[in-house]
């Protein structure tokens, strides 16, 4: 059980209706009686003022307990409902911190629960990544890795691997002329089921860290070819200026678009050319250059009628011809070069369908849970270790080669679940959540 006493408003800053403060440790249920009086059963709400040290009524309000270990973070849990006022909520949590509470880190009860053994370390990421989910389509999956269903699949692998270590470990001491021949042949199959098994698990976790992370889509061009209406009529919104002056676009303008499940964020970048007028228009073109550099894909776009030089190395990208309605007659997309007209709206369906094709979005495939770019690192680790173990296996190695193979491939695959030596990487996870969960 933690020693300290956690409190920490559990809802969004700002004013509405309800704000609810959440307190945690073995000094809540203490310091709740004392502000509300006799507390309820646990998990049922009970009606209460909630007072202060010199028995000012600082609000009306509800409070339940959930008593440890049935509760979020296993240890005692009391929760405030009060009015959605920041003075009522600094209030109340200012005086529970009189009485012994100390102010939540941020993650901190996630944390907590995680150290005490409620969730694994997967589930608690997803924690954070159910509040930042900002699709239908991370939602689902998010709430599947809450459930368990990443975590499931990720202990099965490790069940087999022990089996494995057990079978090696166990033959190491005999002569090697005394070594069972069906017994390695067992272990060897083994050991292809759980390289088949992490790469199957691989393939749902790209797709995850894909809908996690989503896209980053850089419009890039010379000026006045028409980026900043793309972005318009991409964003179906008026989000950035548009104006015949070349050059109107200084600074990156961002629009967020769900696409078939999946988050692109189109950047709107300064049209770059050869000689700009000053310092800020430079600084706006040294950005676009860096928004290049980090982008997923470009969509380059030229004023069909006005093309001009654009010397910037790009990677991966798309041509767009931009008003292609004051052309005399239509000219067929092909592959990577999309002739369009955002007047009009031709050829955006076309663009759609070839930035879908360029970033391999496959709008058909479900993804099973959310994952980040750690798990699929430990994954390939594990798999490559997993597959060191086979060969080592087939080609009559020492069977220490072998066993040392699958304890690392043990170790870095439980990293995904319960870090050995967490320290780090706990702090680095936790801090991105928000104060009160």
């Amino acid at each position: 059980m933690n020693d300290k006493t956690i409190v920490a408003p559990a809802t969004a800053s700002g004013r509405g209706g309800i704000s609810i403060i959440r307190m945690s440790g073995k000094g809540s249920k203490k310091i709740a009686q004392t502000m509300c009086g006799e507390l309820p059963e646990p998990w049922h709400f009970k009606k209460t003022k909630i007072k202060s040290s010199d028995a000012n009524v600082l609000d009306s309000g509800m409070v339940v307990f959930f008593e440890s270990p049935h509760s979020y973070t296993g240890d005692d849990v009391v929760e405030f409902h009060c009015h959605g006022n920041p003075v009522v909520v600094s209030l109340i949590i200012e005086e529970a911190v009189r009485l012994g509470a100390v102010v939540a880190e941020p993650g901190e009860f996630t944390k907590i629960a995680f150290l005490n053994d409620k969730i694994d370390l997967a589930q608690a990421e997803s924690v954070a990544d159910l509040i930042s989910a900002q699709s239908k389509s991370a939602v689902v999956a998010a709430n599947s890795s809450l459930s368990g269903d990443f975590s499931k699949e990720i202990n099965l692998l490790l069940d087999g691997i022990v089996t494995a270590r057990v079978l090696v470990e166990a033959s190491i001491d005999f002569p090697e002329d005394d070594l069972d021949e069906d017994l390695m042949f067992e272990i060897h199959e083994n050991l292809i089921t759980q390289s088949k098994g992490i790469r199957s698990i691989l393939e749902n976790v790209k797709e995850g860290v894909k809908l996690r992370d989503g896209y980053s889509v850089a419009i890039v061009g010379p000026p006045n070819a028409g980026k900043s209406t793309l972005l318009n009529t991409l964003a179906k919104e008026n989000i950035a200026i548009t104006s015949e002056i070349p050059g109107t676009t200084r600074d990156l303008v961002r629009a967020q678009v769900d696409f078939g499940g999946v988050l692109i964020e189109f950047v709107d970048t300064a049209g770059v050319r050869p000689d700009p007028e000053n310092t800020v228009e430079r600084e706006g073109i040294n950005r676009s250059q860096e928004v290049i550099r980090k982008s997923n894909l470009c969509l380059l776009v030229q004023d069909v009628a006005n093309q001009k030089d654009f010397d910037v190395e790009l990677g991966n990208f798309i041509s767009v011809m931009n008003k292609s309605d004051l052309l005399f007659e239509q000219t067929p997309n092909k592959g990577d070069l999309v002739y369009l007209s955002c007047t009009t709206g031709s050829g955006i369906k076309e663009l759609l369908k070839a930035i879908q094709s360029k970033l391999g979005i496959d709008e058909g495939v479900e993804t099973a849970f959310l994952s980040r770019k750690r798990h699929e690192i430990c994954l390939k680790e594990g798999r490559t270790l997993i597959e060191d173990s086979i060969v080592s296996l087939s080609e009559g190695r020492s069977l220490e080669l072998v066993a040392e193979s699958l304890r690392s491939a043990h170790q870095v695959l439980g990293e995904i679940l319960r870090p050995m030596t967490a320290d780090d990487l706990l702090g680095e996870i936790f801090s991105e959540f928000c104060i009160g969960k």
